[in-house]
């Protein structure tokens, strides 16, 4: 049976927005509910509760001081923190009685190395990192420990039925075969070779697919830019050189029957 973990609190009268206040004094928001009472705000020093938070988790059993009635088990239920900084922002405590069991979430310590990872290089896969369990407040673990070592091939397994626990004591709730952790084979990808895309005699690759220095398709080789409208054609292949410009400046003979101008 563990002992309960003292920690002091008071009743908060600051509520609201107005908690922020209550933030930058070093104070720690929270609420004690549950256990057929009304709900109480709280404050505590924010300071030494993260310190022992750390300690503590969310499943040791806590004894509350400061209030009205004497002190309160309860067990932590939530904290909530900021998104960016990390900072802790509210606690819940949820009150509990020592003589009815309750559910939690305990987190599993993975301890030991698993000789198929260290001989067979082999990976874990964790499908879990916690399990539900039921307990009475002070019999509630803080930590469920997973030997490791029992892995020795690949593919072994430890499944929520090998976890050792004190079955006189607590529950788990959790389905029995439901798996915890594997060794798995590490799968390497081979990278296929990219092949560059040849066109087939006679075709012409996209436009935009021809890269620098890329070359040319079968009958393209010379190919130009189509003509603009209204643009006169190019020269035909083996032209010599000026002999298109010499003729163009030739004035062209009469027709045969078309009468001869006259100067």
């Amino acid at each position: 049976m563990a002992e309960a973990q003292k920690l002091s609190v008071r009743p908060r009268q600051v509520l609201g927005k107005k908690v922020n206040t209550l933030r930058r004094q070093g104070l720690l928001p929270g609420v004690v509910f549950g256990g057929r009472a009304d709900s109480t705000p709280v404050e505590t020093d924010q300071h030494t509760f993260e310190l022992s938070y750390r300690r503590w988790g969310n499943t040791t059993l806590l004894s509350l001081t400061g209030l009205d009635g004497g002190e309160v088990p309860a067990l932590i239920y939530d904290v909530s923190r900021d998104p960016v900084s990390g900072r802790m922002l509210h606690v819940d405590f949820a009150r509990v009685s020592l003589t009815e069991k309750t559910n939690a979430d305990v987190p599993l310590h993975f301890v030991n190395e698993s000789p198929a990872v260290r001989t067979l290089g082999a990976v874990l896969l964790h499908a879990r990192s916690e399990v539900t369990v039921e307990a009475f407040p002070q019999d509630m673990p803080h930590a469920i420990e997973v030997d490791l070592s029992g892995l020795l091939e690949i593919d072994d397994a430890i499944f929520v039925r090998d976890l050792v626990v004190d079955a006189t004591l607590i529950k788990i709730e959790n389905d029995p075969d439901e798996l915890v952790v594997k060794a798995v084979p590490v799968k390497v990808e081979e990278e296929k070779p990219v092949e560059a895309a040849v066109p087939a005699e006679g075709e012409v690759a996209a436009e935009g697919e021809e890269g620098e220095g890329a070359a040319p398709a079968p009958g393209a080789e010379g190919a130009k830019p189509a003509a603009a409208p209204g643009a006169k054609p190019a020269a035909a292949a083996g032209a010599k050189p000026g002999a298109d410009a010499a003729k163009a400046a030739a004035p062209k003979a009469p027709a045969a029957g078309a009468p001869k101008k006259k100067d």
